[in-house]
């Protein structure tokens, strides 16, 4: 399984203060990544005097991302907006993808007199193709851990037939993630038809074999593809997972096997230990 690694702000929200009257069109009820582009306030903590103003957007390069504007201070049922120091913009890598928030309609974005569009977002326009830009936000949530949210979009651009090396390996690490592991061979095996295979989609069909107690299968696959892998440490992964599963079922011939593979295409690496303790292990079971 791919590791996505995200930076993020860590920001904190509780239930709404009840200190603070909250004006009865501000709804949080909308997650945070369907308020992208729009702009929106948290749920305030308790302590706070003032909602928080700021606008999700979607960063080709970073991911979900969190632009804060400044702060609203209400006053009866009215949002008095203070903007924030323009030379010292916040901006979060953000990782709470279902966290509620509350869009501003347009009559509230017209009385705080602030542009319809947010100007910033000038800068993360794009020309790839709507599809494709899709396909990056799915990309960007299985990375952050919302393989749920993403494979409902995934599942519909395999309806509509489109095809990439990435789609494909998005897919089956969505399914494989939400615990779909013959859905997750499924998708690899459609890709390779199609022609696409990468080391990525051979870790996910591996991992896919694995979960399904196909030891046997998923040793041949890996081995036969070992001649596909770029990455040193995507080939050692698999071998080592291919050691542990043949050694949780008792298995002792195989793992010696796999275990002698290790040291012929690997020798040594930052799983050495591990396979050292399972040969100890193997070696006092024998006793």
């Amino acid at each position: 399984m791919k590791q996505f690694l995200i930076s993020m702000m860590m920001i904190c929200f509780t239930q709404i203060s009840a200190q603070m009257k909250i004006p009865a069109d501000l709804n949080f009820t909308t997650p945070f990544y369907k308020a992208e582009d729009q702009y929106i306030v948290f749920p305030p903590k308790p302590e706070d005097k003032d909602l928080s103003l700021g606008v999700p957007y979607f960063d080709p390069s970073a991911g979900y991302s969190y632009r804060y504007l400044g702060n609203l201070k209400v006053e009866n049922d009215k949002l008095i907006y203070t903007p924030s120091d323009r030379n010292s913009a916040i901006t979060a890598r953000w990782q709470n993808l279902e966290l509620k928030v509350a869009v501003l309609s347009g009559e509230r974005v017209k009385a705080l007199n602030l542009p319809l569009y947010p100007e910033f977002l000038a800068g993360y326009q794009t020309d790839m193709l709507d599809r494709d830009f899709l396909l990056e936000k799915l990309s960007a949530m299985n990375g952050a851990g919302y393989s749920n949210l993403a494979l409902a979009d995934l599942e519909k651009l395999r309806r509509e037939n489109y095809q990439s090396a990435k789609f494909y390996f998005e897919l089956a690490f969505a399914y494989n993630a939400l615990g779909q592991f013959a859905k997750a061979e499924e998708a690899v095996k459609e890709a390779e038809q199609n022609n696409f295979h990468d080391e990525l989609m051979i870790k996910e069909m591996h991992f896919a074999l694995l979960h399904q107690d196909k030891l046997v299968a998923a040793a041949d696959y890996l081995e036969k593809n070992f001649k596909n892998f770029k990455s040193k440490l995507y080939k050692s992964e698999g071998i080592v997972n291919q050691i542990i599963s043949f050694y949780n079922i008792k298995d002792s011939e195989n793992t010696e096997k796999w275990i002698k593979i290790y040291k012929n295409e690997i020798g040594e690496d930052q799983y050495k230990s591990r396979v050292e303790d399972i040969t100890i292990k193997l070696k006092k079971d024998k006793a």
